[in-house]
């Protein structure tokens, strides 16, 4: 049993690259727009935020945002 090194960010990246790939297919009717629209934003936020989280100045700025993420 190999283990894998814990590279979140790098998971997070290839997360909202393959959630992009997956919304490329979805029907062009409206729901299937308005699902892929939703699910394009919220696949792609996760990366943002972690790598916001990663750019604190302080322990104390660190706790704060990684709050808002859970």
């Amino acid at each position: 049993m190999s283990v894998k090194p814990y590279n979140l960010e790098e998971r997070l990246v290839n997360f909202a690259a393959e959630t992009a790939l997956f919304c490329q297919k979805n029907p062009t009717d409206f729901t299937g727009q308005y699902y892929g629209h939703q699910l394009l934003r919220s696949g792609g936020s996760s990366a943002l935020n972690f790598g916001e989280m990663q750019g604190t100045q302080s322990d104390r700025d660190f706790r704060n945002k990684a709050s808002y993420i859970t």
